[in-house]
């Protein structure tokens, strides 16, 4: 990739700012010297084309506009979700098409991709099997068609499973597990804990997307640690951090055994040097947060 341009930032937008990595964005931006604005579904709500007029004076031509927002699976997986979360994507590419900004950036996710190659690359095709990944991938593409007609940088990363402080939807992994020592003391794992994810904490998302601004990335990232763990090894890692016994269960698997492994040969490139936060350290502050420890 040459050499990594350094592009200073002076304005950052971000919208879904009240989400799990919104909210971890906006604290390492806070660190940073640079106005920002941040906005929830409570002061702009996304699924109305004309709300976002309220962005129009601290929009300009050196703002980075950052799109966390959607509705999560756990919000549900159907075609309304799917409608909302298009409607979303929709009304911000309407809002480029009229108006100047200095990049874009998209949050997305690695659920774009089946389970079916391994290790996933920027390369893999893309086959969204939920209506969450479908809005996802079909966002993507809507931005990129917009950002492509106006000449605006588009940075597009696909998330893979993200864990840590704030998370309010406990899915299955570090956060369900922490969650469920914290009131029983227990952790349930589906099968044996077999499947093998990459899992990334929140804080080392919200430091790379901000190095990937600083350094003027564009196109599509896999956002990813580039180590994949079973679930049963980051139930055992959690509970060796904690003072007390813990009954790990297993019950009835929902599907079939997936795992799933990244070469992240790309976004190494992109942010040379990046050091992620060790993974004790990561499940440490988690298991603090949900109050486990």
């Amino acid at each position: 990739m040459g050499e990594r341009p350094v592009t200073a930032i002076s304005r950052v937008v971000i919208l879904g700012a009240s989400g799990h990595i919104g909210r971890a964005l906006q604290e390492v931006l806070a660190r940073e010297s640079v106005d920002l604005f941040g906005h929830s579904s409570k002061t702009l709500d996304l699924t109305r084309s004309e709300a976002l007029s309220v962005l129009d004076a601290v929009v300009d031509s050196d703002t980075v506009l950052v799109l966390a927002a959607a509705l999560t699976p756990d919000r549900g997986q159907n075609i309304d979700t799917l409608m909302t979360n298009l409607a979303i994507a929709a009304n911000v590419g309407r809002y480029l098409e009229t108006r100047r900004v200095g990049r874009c950036v998209y949050l997305s996710s690695d659920a774009v991709y089946g389970f079916d190659v391994n290790p996933v690359t920027e390369e893999t095709p893309a086959a969204p099997a939920s209506y969450y990944a479908l809005a996802k991938h079909t966002a993507e593409r809507l931005l990129e068609y917009v950002a492509t007609a106006r000449d605006v940088p588009l940075l597009c990363l696909r998330l893979t499973a993200v864990f840590g402080p704030g998370d309010p939807h406990s899915a299955y992994g570090p956060n369900a597990f922490a969650r469920s020592l914290a009131r029983e003391r227990a952790i349930q794992l589906f099968g044996d804990g077999e499947e093998r994810r990459d899992h990334i904490y929140v804080e080392d998302v919200a430091r790379l997307v901000t190095e990937l601004i600083r350094g003027g990335a564009s196109g599509l990232l896999n956002v990813a640690t580039g180590e994949s763990r079973s679930f049963r090894d980051v139930a055992t890692a959690m509970c060796d951090l904690v003072p007390y016994d813990v009954t790990v269960a297993s019950v009835p698997r929902r599907g079939s055994i997936t795992h799933r492994w990244y070469d992240t040969t790309r976004l190494q490139a992109a942010v040379p040097g990046f050091k992620f936060t060790p993974c004790a350290v990561a499940l440490r502050e988690t298991l603090k947060a949900f109050g486990a420890i």
